[in-house]
């Protein structure tokens, strides 16, 4: 395809195509991805214009003296255009893409929340969840308060969790995918030197030349297709362990986007979140709601809390914001303290319930009989420990039994589920009575030995849930009497300025003032009923009271 005798690579000042290679140029010119509009100036030819013709759909200047040359400027722009610079400008022509904020194009479009969010992920379930939550955000955005903020809030606290507790789940398995990897690639260097040992210990027994010419034709050539076969089992296996490397890798990689993902939503509802909190905290007027508010923005990673405060209409003092965050840091150990010690006690009261479910299956006089039973041999297992008894309702030690009566329960029909339950009790029984309890309900429910050996692994295992929980309650009743205190050194320093205000002569005004000054500091501190109690308890007391003091 010639015009005046010069080709095409001849129009452009290049050297001369190869029919094949014009064969390719023609094909991507009439490919139909760019049927719809022409390809522009970062391609081949500039963008056409209105009312032109095919020349100057080429891109052709009118003026030009070669036939199919382009113009000296749309050559200057042509090579001053990069590899990436044409591939986007192409892209938006074929798309009809505007350029979006933060390009640096003029007529700048901002782009939404959400399709900016969107723009950020990657896979697939990140997507569909931020989908699904598009208009929960949309309107949670809009609320301004009442019932209506309150279930929002308590909704967009679950998700958040969720979304925590999904976050956690791909980075333990992320992390088990990187060892996984690490393990592959340390197996496949172990492999990799065997197979070159073995490569090489079979091309020196590998026949040359030299020896296969003493062999007939025929044997030469099964010679050589053995040899083939082997290097192409060889590769075969290298092949396969390639591949399932290859599959852990892309399974890693899928895993890590996702882990990417489900942290830039995280952020995202914790931004919205702490947008939120930050709109209603100026606004509160109790110390509950108050403490709840900055509670929450220190668990969703809020920085810079004591400028926050300083920026919201709160009349609080520089050191009650300090005391404020301070609390809010205590009550939040306490809350995570006592979720640990509630789950502790499910943990030591599992065995009992299902103890307590095994016994369902029994009828009455099954668990008395196998209750008497088993009462008999625990008593005289008890003899080598000391631990003596008579037959007629006597106790076998001090402390280390319920009770005479015990018996007696059992035989009216009470089964002994309620005193089983009550002598499991982890805070008043011994090493002892703990062996001897867990042996009667494990009698009762018609599992167990006939030994106290029976019962060594569920003893250390309870005895070390106890001492967690004991280790638990203790720090939870220090750090609320660190609490009560923070609140009565509070509620101190706000009495004694009341008093000082009082002795400054302000009259019965100025006390009235002084008074509802410092409720209202109590109320934001701590709660109204903390305030009302405390102003209470400052007018019946004197001024060398020790609240004053």
């Amino acid at each position: 395809m010639a015009m005046g005798g010069r080709t095409w690579s001849d129009g452009f000042g290049q050297r001369k195509l190869s029919s094949a290679a014009m064969a390719g140029q023609l094909q991507l010119m009439q490919s139909p991805t760019f049927r719809k509009s022409a390809m522009t100036q970062g391609a081949f030819f500039s963008r056409p214009s209105a009312g032109m013709g095919m020349g100057s759909s080429l891109g052709l200047s009118r003026s030009v003296s070669s036939p199919l040359g382009l113009s000296s400027s749309a050559k200057s722009q042509q090579r001053s255009l990069t590899a990436s610079d044409m591939d986007v400008i192409e892209v938006r022509a074929l798309a009809g893409d505007a350029p979006l904020k933060g390009e640096g194009g003029h007529g700048e479009v901002p782009r939404g929340l959400h399709e900016a969010l969107l723009g950020r992920l990657k896979s697939r379930a990140a997507r569909q969840e931020a989908e699904k939550r598009r208009d929960f955000l949309a309107t949670y955005r809009k609320t301004t308060g009442g019932a209506e903020q309150s279930s929002s809030d308590a909704h967009l606290d679950a998700l958040l969790k969720a979304l925590e507790k999904r976050a956690e789940e791909l980075r333990l398995r992320s992390e088990e995918l990187q060892a996984e990897v690490a393990e592959k690639l340390q197996a496949e260097a172990a492999e990799a030197e065997r197979r070159q040992e073995q490569t090489s210990n079979n091309n020196l027994g590998r026949a040359s030349e030299t020896d296969l010419q003493a062999l007939n034709p025929f044997e030469r050539s099964q010679r050589r297709i053995q040899e083939d076969k082997r290097e192409e089992e060889f590769q075969k296996q290298k092949d396969e362990v390639q591949a399932i490397k290859a599959k852990v890798q892309r399974r890693l990689q899928s895993e890590l986007i996702e882990l990417r993902d489900y942290k830039v939503l995280l952020r995202e509802f914790r931004r919205v979140r702490l947008e939120k909190l930050g709109e209603s905290l100026g606004k509160v007027t109790d110390g509950r709601r108050l403490r709840q508010c900055v509670r929450v923005m220190i668990r969703n990673g809020a920085l810079r809390i004591l400028q926050r405060l300083e920026t919201s209409a709160l009349p609080l003092e520089p050191w009650m914001r300090e005391v404020l965050v301070n609390c809010c840091h205590v009550e939040i150990r306490i809350e995570d303290t006592e979720a640990k010690l509630l789950t502790l006690r499910r943990q030591a009261l599992q065995p009992i319930r299902a103890d307590v479910q095994n016994m369902l299956s029994q009828t009455k006089q099954e668990r008395f009989d196998r209750l008497c039973s088993r009462t008999w041999e625990l008593r005289q297992s008890m003899r080598p420990f000391g631990v003596s008894g008579g037959v007629g309702g006597e106790t076998l030690g001090e402390g280390s039994w319920p009770g005479s009566d015990f018996g007696d329960n059992s035989a009216t029909g009470t089964s002994g589920a309620g005193d089983i339950s009550g002598t499991l009790d982890p805070w008043n029984m011994g090493q002892l009575s703990g062996s001897v309890t867990q042996d009667i309900a494990a009698a009762s429910a018609g599992v167990g030995s006939s030994s106290l050996g029976g019962t060594t692994g569920h003893q250390e295992m309870s005895e070390k849930v106890v001492a967690e929980m004991r280790t638990a309650e203790v720090e939870v009743s220090s750090l609320r009497r660190l609490l009560a205190d923070m609140r009565h050194n509070t509620a101190s320093v706000i009495c004694n300025q009341i008093r000082q205000a009082d002795k400054g002569g302000g009259g019965a005004k100025g006390n009235q003032q002084a008074m509802l000054w410092g409720k209202q500091m109590l109320s934001l501190l701590v709660s109204e009923d903390f305030a009302k109690s405390t102003m209470k308890e400052l007018q019946k007391l004197a001024p060398t009271a020790k609240m004053t003091q």
